[in-house]
């Protein structure tokens, strides 16, 4: 089977994106993503504010203002999931650390005390009602508070996906709320 040249696209170039392409396996596990994410552009249905975070990325980090993106609402177009690969992939050939991970997968890795030091974290599935499949107990709640707290301190962003913002509140309380209100790009879909 003959592999897709990563080049092919236009998005990445040789003279910049060699080291990459050569450990591109790694560089796509490491993120969570599928390679392709990598070197496809990024969909059309990416609106211009998301486009202009991507841009000012790494200003965000040094300036704090903005803590990252949430996405509010029921996804239009392409999937919360397949968005935030080609956010991660995006950020990737940037030379970004990005990782696409669940809620799940960061709760384990705190419990663990593992998670990885990130540029930015991207969670499809920070917030879900519980007729979607959603539900952490309240514990949890307080480690995903403290978590968002700790990387905007740090300057590390985080993308994260809620379902509804109107029961987030509700569910994770107002502490998280106001804080995604307050640092957060909104991206009502």
């Amino acid at each position: 089977m003959m592999l897709p040249d990563p080049y092919a696209s236009g998005v990445l170039q040789e003279e910049h994106h060699s080291r990459l392409v050569a450990d591109l396996e790694n560089y796509a596990r490491d993120a969570g993503i599928q390679p392709h994410w990598i070197w496809t552009p990024l969909p059309e249905t990416v609106s211009d504010a998301e486009v202009a975070y991507l841009k000012n990325f790494r200003r965000h980090a040094v300036d704090a203002q903005i803590a990252g993106i949430a996405y509010c609402g029921k996804p239009v177009g392409v999937a919360i999931e397949q968005r935030m690969a080609a956010l991660a992939g995006c950020l990737v050939r940037n030379f970004v650390r990005a990782r696409l991970m669940t809620v799940g997968q960061v709760l384990d890795h705190l419990a663990k005390g593992t998670l990885p030091d990130l540029s930015c974290l991207l969670i499809p599935n920070f917030f879900l009602r519980q007729d979607e499949g959603g539900h952490i107990a309240a514990w949890q709640v307080q480690s995903l508070f403290d978590l968002l707290m700790a990387r905007r301190v740090q300057g590390q962003q985080t993308i994260l996906y809620v379902s509804d913002s109107k029961l987030l509140g509700k569910e994770y309380g107002l502490a998280i709320s106001r804080l995604i209100d307050e640092a957060y790009l909104k991206i009502t879909n």
